[in-house]
């Protein structure tokens, strides 16, 4: 690298509705504190029928199925990343591989993302970094949410943001945390009722609209623990599989009702967290995430902050909304080379904050790592 402090890095994520992999190419320019950025190119590659249902199931899987696919997992995410350099014409500086993550358990001491680091860097001519979560967890946090250190540098604009994502999670200045279950339970429902559709997710909320919500379903599911438990907290998929779904199997509902009973409470839930936190108006709040198109989610949190202050921004590009995640990993991706932190303690509860993740040198690596010239001087 030559260019004094400007940085080409590609920055992944598949998250927890385990739909495919988001890709950014982002530009960055370091100056001090300040990073300066702009998104060249993106890609959202989705997992086809075979990828999610392994995904979807591997918790359950004996510890071989787990090791192998985490492997050709790594082996998937290098072929993706090395078509997508090879169709842009790229030259990234590195690669940043959030992984998929199949346990999260940080009160247990542990979380883990698959996608092998070592077999992603050998698709690529460049360092890949992967496994941000484990040392913050090692040092008892949560190891999420990691987001919040990328929207305090590279969204200076909003202190606010709702993800609505496979969880919906949000960041209130040093406050963040995971709410609710989000596009991920909506997703799976959809799915086993139209497993031959093409497009695995309820487009725009159309089903749910169509249906009625079962106040006893929505109750319940409003008394889960979590809710009124204190932060730090953070969700993991296996969460929604041992805790939502169970209350939900107690119901004989028609799967509209069920989409539409479970968008009233993931809005409920939102708007709880945001009123809980926002005590005087106004702020805006920037909203991200596959669920920002789904319009009948989106209507009901609307719904659930009237008389609150909070108002909806659209004063950022409508890229953004897709591919924020896969930004700021490509941020945390450029800290971990840079030496500096990639977790907030305030915001994970570890006893610090962490530099973490893991550097992957791709076969071709002829250079020392002090030789990367990734180093701010």
């Amino acid at each position: 690298m030559n260019r004094a402090n400007t940085y080409l890095g590609i920055g992944s994520m598949s998250g927890t509705s385990m739909d495919g992999l988001d890709l950014a190419y982002v530009k960055f320019e370091v100056d001090g504190e300040y990073y300066h950025w702009e998104l060249l190119n993106a890609a959202e590659i989705p997992f086809d029928e075979k990828w999610r249902s392994r995904l979807l199931h591997l918790a359950e899987q004996s510890a071989e199925v787990y090791a192998k696919t985490h492997v050709y997992l790594g082996h998937w995410y290098g072929e993706q990343l090395k078509e997508f350099i090879n169709n842009y014409d790229l030259k990234p500086d590195f690669a940043a591989v959030h992984g998929q993550t199949i346990f999260h358990q940080p009160r247990k001491n542990f979380t883990a993302q698959i996608g092998d680091g070592e077999t992603v860097a050998s698709y690529l001519n460049c360092p890949v970094v992967s496994n941000f979560r484990n040392k913050d967890v090692a040092l008892g946090g949560q190891g999420a949410p990691l987001v919040p250190l990328g929207e305090k540098y590279l969204f200076p604009d909003h202190e606010l943001f709702l993800n609505l994502g496979g969880i919906s999670n949000l960041t209130y200045g040093k406050l963040a945390y995971d709410i609710s279950p989000c596009n991920g339970i909506l997703n799976y429902i959809y799915e086993q009722v139209h497993p031959e559709a093409e497009i695995k997710y309820d487009a725009n909320g159309e089903a749910a609209a169509r249906g009625q919500v079962s106040e006893a379903l929505k109750n319940s599911l409003d008394q889960l623990p979590y809710y009124h438990a204190e932060g730090p907290k953070s969700l993991g998929w296996e969460w929604v599989v041992q805790e939502v779904m169970p209350v939900m199997s107690r119901f004989e509902l028609p799967y509209e009702d069920l989409l539409r009973t479970l968008v009233e409470h993931i809005a409920y839930q939102i708007g709880n967290a945001i009123r809980k936190q926002v005590e005087e108006g106004p702020e805006k709040m920037m909203v991200t995430g596959g669920g920002r198109h789904h319009t009948l989610l989106m209507d009901r949190i609307e719904h659930y902050l009237q008389g609150s202050g909070v108002v909806i921004s659209n004063d950022f590009p409508e890229s953004w909304i897709d591919y924020k995640e896969a930004i700021i990993f490509a941020f945390l991706g450029l800290r971990t080379l840079l030496g500096e932190s990639t977790s907030l303690s305030t915001v994970t509860g570890a006893s610090q904050n962490v530099l973490g993740g893991s550097i992957h040198l791709p076969p071709s690596w002829s250079r020392s790592l002090l030789g990367m010239e990734l180093k701010r001087v």
